[in-house]
């Protein structure tokens, strides 16, 4: 249908150039208006001032591929229409889709300016950085579950965006996890033991074990020697490898990790074990000898921070919660499913090192389905400095793009980033990712953003006005004399100023988004409160619309064709009658 419509508007373009030039051939006084009205309209689109800086503003007609749909995360709306040429070009871009092109030229040819949803769908991973209590959730988050249909991971800690999309999201065809420990949203949560997803047989298990050590030693980049941390994780991947190669004649778990690593004799012993092991080709034995160097002072100690990062453990909803795997990650990328990872905010901080357990074991489940983009997983991570430092999103950040991971990823301020990235090492993370800004409130973001969006160039006027007068008189004489003078000045000049100063920036409203996009000028859109707004309802031109009006629009041009056409015909047939009567008249003359 979309290909009929692109045809029918090609043939509709092509009349109208046609009753455009016959007009101008039929009616040339109308020339030359129209010409200048052209030059005008096309001087004032073009003006633009540029020696100190060209920043402005994205408008609708720059970001067509932002507002045609799509399962990006929705930044708000912005108001707008293509230009009418855009609109041309488009029906004749081949590169274009017929839907596309046929949607921009009708939506050029409307009379009215529209709300445009704004969606980020060419970006590959987002940062979002807004303070608490200005509308993360309902303003991001819970538009994104409610339209987005790929498979999700949702760091939840509220239990909120479960009770609110948990039945949107079934009614798309996916299947919902709720990992819910602590019961804050369902009474029969699903549960997650990320050992039973290891191979005892794979050249791999080693290191998913040494993966699932680094998620459990929680780093907070503030540490004096790392050496306690780094003892811990060798630890816990020689404690985890050993349950793994005994499995399945011993659970293996979190529950059993902790065991081991508490329980003096039963730790002996699993050295002993994992010595005279020949698993992986010696490399658990070598794990094991690699323990026996710590003794006395240097082993109580490194013992004591092993069982530090596993203190959440000592808890009978958690240890129950890791028992055993009541789903297979994998389904992420064989079917649809999304997975609620729920804790409550009084436990995020002590139980850090389980939500980056998970985070990890979904990583890997997604990357296990090798490379492909057709499927893609969205990783929700509200709350993101919860997690503390993870290599695993490092390495998502500029290394699992092509496995269809995509982040978001929810940050109170640039604080909060360079927090968990000491060191300008967020830098990479920036450089990567597409962000939005709303409802800031601190210096550091605002000058940040303040300078991320450029300096444009405005002219600046001076000048002034001055008067005077004098009066002179001869008593004598009699006579007297008066005069005034004045006199104005008026000058200009360029100069550079920035888009918005930090002050501007923090007295921006909180429902205002400011977006940096790789693909796009900055945009200032309105966001979109979930309450607000039927995301189901389409608010562009829906199929029977655009039939209407290309109908419409090709019987008009046709009509007009026909017109000119008649006139063309009438004017012709009638010039040589014209031509004719011209030369009797003369003929005449000659002979009188």
């Amino acid at each position: 249908m979309n290909k009929i419509l692109r045809f029918v508007l090609r043939a509709t373009v092509l009349l109208a150039a046609y009753v455009a030039a016959a007009s101008a051939y039929l009616f040339p006084i109308l020339g030359l208006p129209l010409a200048v009205v052209a030059m005008v309209g096309l001087a004032r689109k073009g003006r633009q001032l540029y020696a100190h800086g060209t920043a402005r503003w994205g408008q609708a007609a720059d970001i067509p591929h932002l507002t045609g749909g799509g399962n990006g995360l929705i930044v708000g709306h912005i108001d707008g229409k293509p230009a009418k040429i855009d609109g041309v070009k488009a029906l004749f871009d081949r590169r274009l889709p017929a839907r596309l092109a046929v949607r921009r030229f009708l939506e050029s040819c409307q009379p009215r300016t529209r709300r445009n949803l704004v969606r980020l769908n060419t970006s590959v991973h987002t940062c979002v950085f807004a303070p608490t209590g200005v509308g993360k959730g309902v303003s991001c988050v819970i538009p994104h579950l409610l339209t987005n249909t790929d498979s999700c991971v949702v760091v939840d800690f509220k239990g909120e965006l479960a009770k609110i999309t948990a039945d949107a999201r079934r009614r798309m065809g996916h299947k919902v996890v709720l990992l819910d420990p602590h019961r804050r949203v369902t009474e029969d949560p699903d549960t997650f033991n990320p050992f039973d997803f290891i191979d005892p047989e794979s050249e791999l298990a080693i290191d998913d074990c040494r993966d699932i050590a680094e998620a459990l030693v929680v780093r907070t980049g503030q540490e004096k020697d790392p050496f306690w941390n780094d003892a811990a994780e060798t630890w816990l991947t020689a404690m985890s490898a050993l349950l793994v190669n005994l499995k399945p004649e011993i659970a293996a778990n979190l529950a059993e990790l902790k065991t081991l690593v508490s329980d003096t004799k039963l730790m002996r012993q699993a050295i002993v074990k994992m010595i005279e092991s020949d698993a992986w080709d010696g490399v658990l034995s070598r794990l094991g000898h690699t323990l026996t160097h710590s003794q006395d002072k240097e082993l109580n100690s490194t013992l004591t921070s092993t069982n530090r990062h596993l203190r959440f453990v000592d808890s009978p909803a958690i240890a129950a919660s890791t028992a055993a795997s009541s789903f297979d990650p994998a389904g992420l990328l064989t079917g649809k499913m999304t997975i609620y990872l729920i804790l409550p905010p009084d436990r995020m901080r002590a139980q850090a090192g389980l939500l980056r357990l998970w985070v990890g074991s979904m990583f890997r489940a997604v990357i296990r389905g090798g490379l492909q983009e057709d499927r893609k997983v969205n990783f929700v991570l509200d709350e993101a400095a919860s997690l503390g430092r993870m290599e695993a999103i490092d390495d998502a950040i500029d290394k699992y793009r092509g496995y269809g991971i995509r982040l978001f990823l929810y940050y109170q301020s640039l604080g909060q980033l360079k927090k968990c990235y000491p060191d300008d090492q967020g830098q990479t993370l920036l450089s990567n990712t597409t962000q939005v800004f709303f409802g800031v409130n601190d210096q550091q973001t605002a000058e940040y953003v303040s300078n991320r969006l450029g300096e444009q160039t405005i002219v600046v006027s001076s000048g002034g006005t001055s008067s005077g007068g004098s009066n002179s008189s001869d008593s004598k004489s009699g006579s007297s004399s008066s005069g005034t003078s004045w006199n104005r000045s008026e000058n200009w000049q360029q100069h550079a100023r920035k888009l918005l100063k930090p002050e501007e920036v923090t007295a921006t409203s909180k429902q205002i988004a400011i977006t940096f996009s790789p693909d796009a000028p900055p945009l200032w859109t309105r966001l979109i409160r979930y309450y607000e707004w039927d995301f189901k309802e389409s608010r562009g031109i829906g199929p029977v619309k655009a039939v209407v009006d290309t109908t419409c629009l090709f019987l008009l041009a046709a009509m007009a064709a026909a017109f000119v056409t008649a006139a063309l015909i009438f004017g012709f047939s009638e010039q040589p009658h014209v031509q004719a009567n011209q030369g009797f008249d003369r003929a005449g003359e000659v002979g009188r």
